[in-house]
């Protein structure tokens, strides 16, 4: 069957237009292989090296501007760091706290239903003194109250905050723990 088939390919190659058409076959081939060889293979090949080229210099780009951000958080970081440490050296007495917390209360709208302080054990240079608050006031005041919390000149944490809501009211009812740390005397 093949055989068949090859001799008749080879029959038909006989004809001037077959040879003819097979000629122009063979040059336009040759041509596309000397058009891509010439231009197209050249310009694939600055095209792929300028998108490296900018791959590159975007990665470049990438890197120093998170290099910056980052230098920035540090420095950030930093500032921060050192108002904590002298926020941890100042020493407030507990009356003192206790005036300030009621003064932000007041400004913040928020009534102290009652307050309860305990001074805790010195450990690792630093001690504690832990307040345990019931708060009554809107749920935008209340959080007034909170984040007034790192306005004052002490290291103060909220550990523990328990909600609830007055019934037939618009109060919110708060427990709150907070813990004040303090750097002790001598300690640095």
């Amino acid at each position: 069957m093949i055989l068949v088939v090859l001799e008749e390919l080879r029959f038909s190659l006989r004809h001037p237009r077959v040879r003819m058409s097979l000629w122009v076959l063979v040059a336009g081939l040759g041509l596309l292989v000397t058009t891509y060889g010439v231009y197209w293979w050249p310009a694939w090949r600055t095209t792929e090296a300028l998108r490296a080229s900018i791959a590159i210099r975007r990665h470049t780009l990438v890197d120093a501007d998170f290099n910056n951000k980052l230098a920035i958080a540090a420095q950030r970081a930093s500032l921060q760091i050192e108002q904590i440490e002298k926020r941890l050296d100042a020493s407030v007495a507990q009356v003192t706290l206790v005036q300030q917390l009621g003064a932000l209360a007041q400004r913040n709208r928020v009534k102290i239903l009652s307050e309860t302080y305990e001074e805790g054990k010195p450990k690792d240079g630093y001690t504690s003194l832990v307040h345990e608050l019931t708060l009554q006031a809107d749920y935008s005041t209340l959080r007034g109250f909170l984040l007034g919390l790192q306005q004052l000149p002490t290291v103060t944490i909220v550990q523990e905050a328990t909600l609830e809501r007055l019934p037939n009211s618009t109060f919110i009812k708060a427990h709150v723990r907070m813990v004040t740390y303090s750097r002790l005397s001598g300690k640095s």
